[in-house]
């Protein structure tokens, strides 16, 4: 969790950052505020004219830093466009040579390339740009490692919840990252922004401190947690079809069967559903706190903590949903499938009404209906944990990590799609504009919705099964699973 927490950190970091460093009325003192294909739905847009560079600068927005719409776009997704280099490979090294050094090496990068952003963005934009770059490529190991990591120590019906929990550092660093980042941005030591960089970048050297000291890549050589602990699980994880291989640290032995996980039915909807999934997530990490500047013309000082509520609000939503998930299939209420696709359904049919109410009630009037239905949207879009995130560790265990590159891809993909298409259609921050990019975000998690309840599973695959008479030893280095 905390992995996940420090690498969420590094790159949500910028996103409300960019929103104190750049002037953005820069690029905009010629165009009209008026948009009269608003008012086919409301009036509301001669209450609301775009944010003048007066009313920007008594909010708390002193941004100096001429970037137009496409260089922050540019630079905002330059970290998915680094995940794409190891994103083959990533889960395959976990899965092979163990999590532990893999997700390590990960997250230094990102933690080198945050201590040197003031830097180079003082320096030169390119010089920047290609630093997020590098730190996409760092990133692109920290999930498959994480999940590879988790699989290898917990049991199958501990999996929605665990996966709940390890996930939830994606939650506190939107949470903790965007609401502090804002106090950061409006202090005036170091110019205020700087500071938020070096925070993050400290914690990780923390972080990285405590995982090379406790952690393991197996419980068999952990020396902090009891012998019938460590037996219990091992048994646990050998009845999911998880071989372990005396003196290494592989997953598994048998070869991959590339052909039939690339061409199974349950591993394309998971990569639809993580797609869609990760290009919410993105769209609400990366530009909340802009929407909140350029409609709901929030102040500085307030807009971090308006911006980090849907996080919240999922945060405990998703651990609720995990236990109640794993509780019902447990009781044999619901089977795993059934089970998952309730709670991809939920997810999906309730996000999209949500970025509905966003799209056609929300203005500079309305605040309190933009707060409770992002906390409504936060509690809602969780759900989504114990449904594709859960058939991914479920229909071939022994493959997680691989399973997971995979996703890692459907990630990269959903979250660069948000940033670019917010990117090319909010020119100037106009609430027709922002209206499309509700409207298309909702459209997507309607039919993603409906494509993973006809055709979604979560049991174990043909292909994932290990052949019968294949044995199945342990050893005090080796590993068990893995897990997101």
């Amino acid at each position: 969790m905390m992995g996940l927490f420090v690498s969420t950190s590094m790159r949500v970091s910028l996103n409300m950052a960019v929103v104190c460093m750049v002037n953005s009325t820069a690029f905009d003192s010629g165009y009209n505020n008026g948009t009269k294909a608003i008012d086919i739905f409301t009036n509301k847009e001669e209450k609301c004219p775009k944010i003048s560079v007066e009313e920007e600068k008594s909010k708390g927005y002193h941004g100096t830093f001429l970037w137009s719409s496409a260089d922050q776009s540019l630079l905002l997704s330059a970290t998915f466009y680094g995940g794409l280099v190891s994103v083959s490979f990533a889960g395959l090294l976990a899965d092979r040579f163990g999590p532990k050094l893999v997700l390590f090496l990960g997250i230094f990068d990102g933690l080198v390339v945050t201590l040197l952003t003031p830097l180079l963005a003082n320096f030169n934009f390119h010089g920047l740009l290609a630093a997020r770059f590098l730190m996409g490529i760092g990133e692109g190991f920290v999930f498959p490692s994480v999940t590879s990591m988790i699989a290898r120590w917990i049991p199958k019906n501990e999996k929605s919840t665990s996966a709940a929990i390890s996930t939830s550092g994606n939650q506190i660093a939107s949470i903790f990252g965007l609401w502090f980042s804002a106090i950061l941005c409006g202090s005036e030591l170091l110019g205020g922004w700087p500071l938020i960089f070096y925070f993050f970048a400290f914690l990780t050297f923390i972080w990285c401190f405590f995982w090379f000291y406790f952690v393991t890549n197996s419980p068999e050589g952990n020396h902090h947690i009891s012998k019938e602990e460590s037996a219990y699980l091992e048994e646990q994880l050998q009845s999911q079809s998880i071989v372990h291989k005396a003196g290494s640290n592989k997953l598994y032995s048998s070869s991959i069967p590339w052909f039939k996980m690339l061409t199974s039915v349950p591993v394309i909807v998971n990569f639809l559903a993580q797609l869609v999934y990760t290009f919410s997530l993105g769209l609400l990490q990366t530009y909340l706190p802009l929407f909140m500047k350029q409609i709901l013309r929030v102040e500085l000082s307030k807009n971090g903590f308006y911006a980090m509520l849907p996080f919240l609000t999922q945060l405990v939503t998703k651990n609720i949903f995990a236990i109640l998930s794993d509780y019902i299939k447990r009781k044999g209420y619901v089977s795993n499938t059934v089970g998952c696709k309730i709670f991809q359904l939920i997810g999906n049919i309730g996000s999209a009404l949500c970025y509905l109410v966003l799209a056609f009630f929300v203005d500079c009037t309305s605040l309190s209906i933009t707060i409770i239905t992002l906390l409504v949207y936060g509690a809602l879009f969780s759900a989504g944990v114990c449904g594709f995130f859960t058939s991914q560790l479920s229909v071939a265990p022994q493959f997680t990590g691989v399973l997971f590159s995979i996703a890692r891809l459907a990630s990269i993909a959903g979250g660069a799609t948000a940033i670019n298409i917010v990117g090319y259609i909010n020119k100037h921050g106009t609430l027709e504009e922002w209206r499309t990019i509700w409207l298309f975000a909702a459209a997507v998690n309607v039919i993603v919705g409906i494509i993973y309840t006809l055709f979604s599973s979560a049991e174990i695959q043909p292909w994932a099964k290990q052949p019968e008479k294949e044995e199945i030893s342990s050893s005090e280095n080796t590993t068990l699973e893995n897990l997101d």
